[in-house]
Formats: structure tokens, sequence, C-alpha cells
């Protein structure tokens, strides 16, 4: 269990690190490019500093450090029959997600039925999200998730007009061709 809980830990501290190094990139390299002001930018950063500290809340950590494991050994390490080692735990894992999702503001399913448009801040921690676990599984951008799952997965949360929908997707857009650029140079 030990060395389960020091994989978590680590995990997580070094997504979280990915997650604020991305948005420092924004706020610093591509604030002209993305239209941030200085009061965009700081609050941004400010978001940032919180980003996923519900997963060491105590109704969490438990939960994710099975989470993770679970993870680690189908993605990482192909284990692809790795099931929980109970079903109560199984199901601990899936309360403590959708509690993470409800508790933390980049994760669109917190305002499931709400009129509300997104903030700046709220894209671009969610593009800064997406493109940490990218750089995590050594998929360059995220680009492709965003396009071809996220998007169509979370369409239904952003519920108001054409026009504010098109400028949050357009800004997520611009954030992640920020990356791209880095990534080319």
């Amino acid at each position: 269990m030990i060395a389960k809980i020091n994989r978590y830990f680590r995990r997580t501290v070094e997504h979280i690190h990915r997650v604020q190094n991305n948005m420092l990139f924004l706020v610093t390299h591509c604030h002209e490019g993305l239209g941030l002001s200085q009061e965009d930018r700081r609050e941004a950063m400010h978001a940032v500093m919180r980003h996923d500290a519900s997963k060491f809340s105590l109704a969490q950590f438990m939960p994710y450090v099975e989470l993770t494991e679970y993870f680690r050994q189908r993605k990482k390490l192909g284990n692809d029959n790795y099931n929980y080692p109970t079903r109560e735990i199984e199901k601990s894992t899936k309360d403590a997600w959708k509690a993470h999702y409800q508790t933390e503001n980049h994760h669109p399913e917190k305002y499931k039925g709400q009129a509300r448009q997104f903030t700046i801040t709220e894209c671009l921690e969610i593009v800064c999200d997406l493109q940490a676990m990218a750089q995590e599984f050594g998929e360059g951008s995220c680009r492709k998730f965003f396009e071809e799952i996220w998007r169509k997965e979370h369409i239904g949360y952003f519920q108001y007009d054409d026009f504010h929908y098109a400028n949050s997707m357009g800004m997520m857009r611009r954030a992640i061709d920020c990356f791209e650029c880095e990534e080319k140079k």
C-alpha cells in the first residue's frame, strides 16, 4: 500500500506541476495572441495554484490512490485484466471521481444544467489539464483528444448561446495552437 500511495503522490503532484507550467507558458508567452489582460493572467495563475486540490481531501484521497493504480496497471503496464481489489473500492473511486468533478472549476460537469458562460480562466485550465495528460502519456499535443473526444463529451455542459460557445472553443483551440507552436521549436 505504501508503494501505491507514493506513486499517487508522485504522479499527482507531477501532473499538477505540468498543469501549472502549462498555464505559466500561456500567460507569459502567449498572452498577446490569446488576448489576455493582466487581470486574466493573474486570475489564471491564481486558479491553477489550486488545481486538483480536492484529490488530497480526506474523501477523495484513498479512492484516487486506487484510481491512479488502476490506470497505471491498465495504461502504463498494459495489464488489461487488472481490476479494482474489491467492488467497494471500485464504487469509492467512481464516487470520488464524481465528487472531484463537482468540486473543481476546470471540470464542466460541475456546472451541469446551469446556463453559464465559461470564463477565460476555466477554458485555459481545461486545456492546460488536457495538455498535461498528453505530456504524461507522450502524445504531444492534446488537440486530437480535445477535438475527437473531450469536446463531443462535454458539448452539453456549454448551455448558452452559440456566440459564447464559439468563443470558449476558440479560446481553447488558440491555447492548443500555442502548445503546438512551442512543440515545433
